[in-house]
């Protein structure tokens, strides 16, 4: 058992290693990286033995992330299905498993839409995520090895180096190295799992928040916190620092909501 949490903490450690690879890159439109990262993704479902059904729901729930659409956009099975060239039964079967996670709404005669949550619904999904990272940057500061406290730390100084030249989208995927990296160091799959599950349902609330003004210099200040407990071993403090930092977040998520209309 100790060896294959062991084995898949690695290949989550080994993931996120390759991202800082990639957001270390310089002189590589936005577009440019997220159609490799798309290849990417699609490469290593196929070395897992995805089926193509699986693959096609990791890229349209990756296109929700990244902002290709938006919550509440309809999601049409026919213009899907030829824009990742395949036909619609994957297409369908993706949807029902996005579905079941909460990203995608299916309503009977009007389809697939990206889910939109209310505005309740948005602070629970933030008070839930606020006390799952929280404690995983708690048990992080106690178990993190040192090549996983290296690797938060780097990802802290790329945020920083994006922070300054303005790169908003840039910024965000370096975020998401950064936080993944604590929970990582958590060494706790199952916490792993369920934080990665709300996080997807938040991603294109948290994407957005970051090309707010001022946002990415003021969550820079937060990771610093964050990092700094963390490199003392500190468990309580970090664990205070992360979850302040996320519940900040949701009061931008709300403004966000209330602009839209939710």
């Amino acid at each position: 058992m100790t060896s294959i949490c062991s084995s898949s903490i690695q290949e989550i450690q080994n993931q996120l290693s390759q991202d800082m690879q990639n957001y270390a890159e310089r002189g590589k439109s936005a577009e440019k990286m997220s159609k490799q990262a798309s290849e990417v993704a699609q490469g290593l479902a196929k070395q897992k033995g995805r089926t193509l059904s699986a693959i096609v729901e990791l890229q349209i729930e990756q296109d929700i992330i990244d902002g290709l659409y938006r919550p509440g956009d309809r999601l049409d099975e026919e213009e899907l299905a030829e824009r990742l060239s395949t036909s619609r039964t994957p297409i369908r079967e993706a949807l029902r498993k996005l579905a079941a996670i909460d990203l995608v709404t299916i309503q009977p005669r009007s389809g697939a839409r990206v889910s939109r949550p209310n505005m309740a619904q948005i602070i629970e999904l933030f008070e839930v995520i606020s006390a799952l990272e929280g404690f995983a940057a708690k048990l992080a500061a106690t178990r993190a090895t040192d090549e996983q406290l290296a690797a938060i730390i780097a990802a802290h100084d790329t945020c920083e180096e994006l922070a300054v030249s303005g790169d908003a989208k840039a910024y965000f995927d370096a975020n998401g190295v950064f936080h993944r990296a604590i929970w990582t160091a958590a060494n706790n799959l199952m916490l792993i799992d369920q934080i990665t599950a709300v996080d997807k349902r938040l991603a294109p609330y948290r994407r957005q928040i970051t090309f707010h003004p001022g946002r990415k210099q003021d969550s820079q200040s937060e990771h610093a916190q964050i990092a700094r407990a963390l490199a003392e071993r500190q468990p309580e403090i970090a664990e205070k620092a992360m979850q302040e930092h996320v519940m900040i977040l949701s009061d931008d998520a709300l403004q966000l909501a209330r602009d839209l209309r939710l």
